[in-house]
């Protein structure tokens, strides 16, 4: 065997410029990535504060009043099981109904709706959120 032949198997010839190229755009790759979680990870976190509000026209449909409701969570944390309460108060009647919501991820907006058998014209209507856990 001569040394010729030995060399070529182990010769190194140096990357070539697509080699270089290549692994570039890999490095950048990596540290875009990194930075994200970095960001994620001690990047400021605002804690869950999901909210309700009447979001549209009431609808009357065989009698029924349908109250279209959104919540929203406004901050960055999930929530869960988000109690939602609509009350309406006609005179010295008042009319309660609740929904829940099982996830409410930051910055999600869920659509609900309300139904009651008074028209929520004729007295006064507030919608809230009572209560909501942490998963």
């Amino acid at each position: 065997m001569s040394d010729d032949a030995a060399d070529d198997g182990n010769e190194s010839e140096g990357r070539s410029p697509a080699e270089w190229v290549t692994f570039s755009v890999s490095l950048v790759i990596l540290a875009v990535v990194v930075a994200l979680i970095a960001g994620q990870m001690w990047g400021e976190q605002r804690p869950a504060a999901p909210a309700a509000a009447v979001a549209g026209e009431v609808r009357e449909v065989d009698g029924n009043y349908y109250v279209p409701v959104e919540v929203t969570n406004a901050g960055d944390d999930t929530a869960e099981n988000v109690q939602v309460v609509a009350t309406l108060t006609i005179g010295d009647e008042t009319l309660e109904g609740d929904q829940m919501v099982d996830f409410l991820s930051g910055g999600e907006v869920e659509d609900v709706e309300f139904v009651f058998d008074e028209d929520p014209a004729g007295g006064e209507l507030a919608v809230s959120v009572s209560g909501y856990g942490l998963p």
